[in-house]
């Protein structure tokens, strides 16, 4: 079989669900709902954490956010969504793709080249999102609300904004997280069986 043939029927036969929301929505604990369902997750931002890595760079909110404006201001705005495809074509085992961490509809329409791709948005209020940033105590949390609101604009700078409101579906993260997981796994469920290989 000729390689564009294998190529078009991986495609075909492949399910790509794309998160997004704003830092700390909860696009991560929605991720970790699908694996039960065999998605395997790949985050997107693991790519700009191994880069800063490679760059001997400590991995702060600052030096993070300011790598990843870096990539997309030298290689476009799929320039991290090229990385992470990269990842996905050399290690995925699975049909079913779960990619964590979708900040633009460019990097969306780049990964439908990937297979039949759904783009699905988590939403929270602010205060919630900034409480569970500070609980969660990643080396990239932020310290301050300032800090808090200084990344929340530069997400909104790369087009987060317009990828939530594309979104082919929206999960409220408004209750506790039994109830965002059950949702979230519905939604992988649903699409799951909709979805005719």
């Amino acid at each position: 079989m000729a390689t564009d043939d294998l190529v078009q029927r991986t495609k075909q036969t492949r399910l790509v669900v794309c998160i997004t929301g704003m830092p700390g929505a909860g696009k991560s604990t929605v991720a970790e709902a699908c694996p039960g369902l065999g998605f395997e997750i790949f985050r997107m931002g693991d790519d700009v954490r191994m880069e800063a890595e490679r760059r001997n760079v400590t991995p702060t909110d600052e030096n993070l956010g300011k790598i990843m404006l870096e990539l997309r201001q030298i290689n476009g705005p799929v320039a991290i969504a090229h990385l992470c495809e990269q990842r996905i074509e050399k290690n995925s085992k699975s049909r079913f793709i779960a990619i964590d961490g979708i900040r633009n509809v460019e990097e969306f329409s780049e990964f439908k080249k990937l297979g039949i791709a759904k783009l699905l948005a988590v939403h929270a209020s602010p205060d919630r999102r900034f409480k569970f940033l500070q609980a969660r105590g990643r080396s990239d949390f932020p310290a301050t609300r300032e800090s808090f609101e200084a990344r929340d604009r530069r997400e909104l700078s790369v087009g987060v904004s317009e990828a939530i409101a594309l979104a082919d579906e929206v999960i409220p993260n408004s209750g506790n997280l039994n109830d965002l997981v059950t949702k979230a796994q519905e939604f992988f469920s649903m699409l799951k069986e909709q979805t005719k290989f």
